[in-house]
């Protein structure tokens, strides 16, 4: 595993070092058009689509700060969210060779967080610890990604290859003090045909693994020994109803195996335009279970099966791109021998992007929805939500080649039939604190917008710039559905981002 991310790191910073000595950039130019922006985002999709989308000459480095603060959230984020990043990306070409690829660490510090022993790479799970405590977290998340494109045959059998590697620590500094280690490993390989600089179509394969350990420990041991002190007991929750304390043996491994298969077709021509098209539907298994010293004690399985489709087009100026993805889980319980929880969610967007010599347009519509069951107690929670967002981007260049750039978007979001059924057997924490919760996060209609200015200096070789940008959601509309005992989110969320960013 070492040597994969080695070689990704170098991939990475490889295209920026080969750039230096270059004269013009046109990696700044490419960041300031939002179509062929949208196209080179497109790219990492799919190896397939390295060769046609990517130029070899964009290569960035960025660093950047950012907060989140305010209670309109969901009931397991943090109040409070700090976070510093790195990453660098970029392209190269090597003989016959197309390489991409991206290194990105990050470091957050949580504020607040409840419920929520995880890792947050897996949050539809039905199983994982939680406490009512308001838990300080922080997480250290490396993630690294390479992807590679080369054509046999007299340039006829494209073979396209890509992998994906995550590490992640993440521990609390109270009690009870959480910590969990994660990663995760994918990868891909495809072929099919190629024609020309107009077309290539592959069937593409996909597997990968992963796992996380958890661990629940407390410094004062007086906490952990009974339920005394209610706020920090630690329950396993397992399905979507009021959890059981756990008091012993907090601890737990999940693993992780997935499979599956997809096809990517990109067509470029002149009077049409290009169009490209990536579908893959993986199928995951999760596996719960406890160490010990006959082996292993099995906990629970989660099975999840998650589709994809992402079709784009574009010409000259314009671009317009349709994502949509699906998930469909069901654990299966021990104790009851049959399936329990089900968890299914749904997410389509549609983005439309002009560049003109001066101002960008764009418009974004969405339409997501999720819902939750758990057999047993018959608690079932569903919400769909509409979302538009128009931007509009300024950018200027001077005589010099430095950058002035600004772009203002807004967003509104109307909930459509929230509903909530909870059953009123065994009702505490856990129902008022997270499931009922949540449900008023997602009834509610939401406004707000975000803003961001950048300046970029022009240096020989490389550019250089700042950029800050300022979001603010505040939920205008809530359900007048009343919850006796539950808690509700506050009425605004904002954010702010300052970013050193480099182009090579």
């Amino acid at each position: 595993m070492k040597k994969i991310i080695l070689f990704i790191i170098s991939v990475g910073y490889l295209p920026v070092v080969l750039a230096q000595g270059q004269q013009e950039i046109p990696a700044m130019q490419l960041a300031a058009d939002s179509t062929r922006h949208l196209l080179y985002q497109a790219g990492k999709l799919t190896p397939s689509f390295i060769h046609l989308l990517m130029p070899s000459a964009y290569n960035t480095a960025r660093l950047d700060y950012g907060v989140i603060a305010g209670k309109f959230m969901a009931a397991q984020d943090a109040t409070n969210d700090k976070t510093f990043r790195f990453n660098t990306e970029g392209k190269t070409v090597i003989g016959k060779t197309d390489l991409w690829g991206s290194f990105d660490y990050q470091r957050t510090s949580e504020d607040s967080t409840h419920f929520a022993h995880q890792s947050r790479n897996n949050t539809s799970t039905p199983y994982y610890f939680g406490s009512p405590a308001n838990l300080s977290y922080h997480r250290v998340i490396y993630t690294a990604r390479a992807g590679g494109q080369r054509r046999f045959f007299n340039e006829h059998m494209p073979v396209v290859a890509s992998i994906d590697y995550r590490i992640g620590n993440h521990f609390s500094v109270n009690d009870p003090r959480g910590s969990i280690r994660d990663y995760q490993f994918n990868m891909n390989a495809g072929t099919g045909y190629a024609w020309r600089q107009k077309l290539i179509a592959t069937i593409d394969g996909y597997y990968g693994y992963g796992a996380e350990v958890v661990n629940i420990s407390y410094k004062n041991t007086t906490y952990s020994e009974s339920t005394v002190y209610a706020n920090y007991v630690n329950y396993m929750i397992n399905g979507y109803s009021e959890p059981n304390p756990k008091l012993s043996d907090r601890n737990y491994t999940t693993r992780f195996r997935r499979s599956g298969g997809g096809v990517s077709i990109l067509y470029k021509d002149k009077v049409f335009g290009t169009f490209a098209l990536t579908a893959k539907r993986i199928k995951e298994k999760q596996f719960y279970y406890y160490p010990s010293s006959a082996g292993f004690d099995t906990l629970a399985y989660y099975n999840i099966t998650k589709t994809e489709l992402h079709a784009l087009w574009s010409k000259n100026k314009w671009a317009a791109k349709f994502d949509y993805n699906t998930q469909k889980g069901g654990d299966y319980q021990i104790n009851y021998k049959a399936n329990n929880y089900q968890y299914r969610s749904k997410d389509y967007t549609f983005r439309a992007v002009y560049t003109g010599r001066i101002f960008n347009y764009g418009l974004q519509l969405n339409n997501n929805s999720e819902e939750r069951l758990d057999g047993v107690t018959g608690n079932h929670v569903s919400y769909e939500h509409y979302t538009i967002q128009p931007n509009i981007g300024w950018n200027h260049a001077n005589k010099n080649k430095d950058r002035w750039g600004a772009d203002l978007a807004l967003h509104y979001t109307e909930s459509i039939h929230p509903s909530i059924y909870t059953t009123s057997i065994n009702v505490s924490y856990f129902t008022h604190q997270v499931i009922q919760y949540n449900y008023y996060y997602n009834a509610a209609t939401t406004a707000g917008g975000r803003f961001s200015l950048q300046y970029t200096k022009h240096f020989k070789g490389f550019y250089a710039g700042l950029k800050g940008t300022i979001a603010y959601t505040e939920a205008i509309k809530e359900s007048a559905l009343i919850l006796d005992g539950a808690m509700k989110p506050g009425k605004d969320r904002t954010y702010g981002n300052l970013a050193i960013q480099f182009y090579f």
